[in-house]
């Protein structure tokens, strides 16, 4: 039995959690259930127990806000949370932890990092944006983790981390998995209905989607999902004229989810960046192909012309999807192709190959 202690800025019962929360779930289950131990130390939010132990193996610890969790994570290990752990996982969503700064913490470790946010910190703040993204997460990376190993989840993840300045020997693509549950196709609604899954923040130019809707307004468009821009997307949905054709659903249960992606007749996503995004084989098991524009990990997680479709910019992504929902054979034949696609990535896998990256950093630990 192992005991893996892991740091992330917010883990899956967050209601902010996302593609982040969902990963460190698929993780966790199934190390609990290979009969390892794990304590996971995550930032707060309303509502939230300080620490919780759902499970005789686990234990949840969480603290401070999406900025401040850095520094109370710190104090938290230096007063003993997890310092018995065998193994570290860590997670950068954009900051690091800078753990190698923390001589209390020695034990071997491997940093997750799902894509780099240099552009995403630009598109949301500005020039303040680019030094903000120097100081969090590229001068940390490059500086710091020379010699952690890195986890990405897409090669084209991987390329930006060696671009940024990481060794193409240290960073490894560990392909994410699928907890289908309650996903399943069934039967579309009767009117087009879209659906976007995710989070509502700047870089996934949801605006972009609202403009869809606009060019098509025998659609509706439903957005699951929470964020700090909800408030000018339902502006920008009125400045449009689309209110009607626009449900704002907020965070939903995993049943509500699961009646979305099975009913609609296409899935959407404009991100300007996107490490895999599970969200597309959310919906590839629910029956629904997406559209996306082509960026990032989107290109390997779509086959375009086969599960789905991608776009070189947002009128593109516009005429293609305007044309998918005008061919229900086309509809039909992508919406089964990706279902078929969704069943070839399992959480046991990916739970399996992090494992044996964090056994390979210990072993080389040890080795040194």
């Amino acid at each position: 039995m192992k005991h893996i202690l892991i740091l992330a800025d917010r883990e899956w019962t967050h209601p902010q959690a996302g593609g982040t929360g969902t990963v460190l779930y698929g993780l966790v289950s199934r190390w609990l259930a290979e009969g390892h131990k794990v304590t996971v130390i995550g930032g707060s939010y309303d509502g939230a127990p300080p620490v919780e132990r759902p499970h005789e193996r686990l234990e949840i610890h969480r603290m401070g806000t999406r900025v401040s969790v850095f520094p109370k994570a710190a104090w938290a290990t230096l007063r003993g949370v997890g310092r018995d752990a065998d193994l570290v996982l860590e997670v950068c969503n954009g900051i690091a932890f800078c753990t190698p700064l923390w001589p209390w913490l020695r034990q071997p470790r491997v940093l997750l990092v799902f894509h780099v946010h240099q552009r995403h910190y630009e598109a949301e703040l500005g020039r303040f944006g680019s030094i903000a993204a120097f100081f969090l997460e590229r001068l940390p990376l490059t500086s710091l983790y020379k010699s952690v190993p890195v986890m990405t989840i897409s090669e084209d993840s991987r390329s930006e981390l060696i671009e940024l300045g990481l060794s193409s020997e240290q960073v490894e693509v560990v392909y994410l998995g699928l907890d289908r549950g309650i996903l399943s196709p069934g039967t579309k609604s009767q009117t087009p209905s879209m659906v976007y899954l995710g989070r509502l923040k700047q870089y996934k130019r949801i605006e972009v989607l609202l403009e869809m809707a606009a060019a098509l307004p025998q659609t509706t468009l439903h957005l699951a999902g929470e964020g700090t821009h909800r408030g000018e997307l339902m502006a920008e949905a009125e400045r449009l004229g689309i209110t009607d054709q626009v449900i704002f659903h907020g965070h939903v249960s995993e049943e509500k989810k699961a009646e979305l992606l099975r009913t609609s007749w296409v899935a959407l996503t404009a991100s300007s960046a996107e490490g895999w995004s599970l969200a597309v084989f959310e919906a590839g098991a629910s029956g629904t192909p997406t559209a996306a524009l082509a960026v990032g990990g989107l290109r390997e997680a779509i086959i375009p012309g086969e599960t789905g479709i991608l776009a070189a910019n947002p009128a593109e992504l516009t005429m293609e999807v305007r044309r998918l929902l005008a061919d229900p054979q086309a509809l039909l034949r992508m919406g089964d192709a990706a279902y078929k696609r969704s069943l070839e990535f399992t959480w046991d896998a990916t739970a399996d190959a992090a494992m044996a990256l964090l056994e390979r950093a210990a072993a080389e630990r040890a080795a040194r």
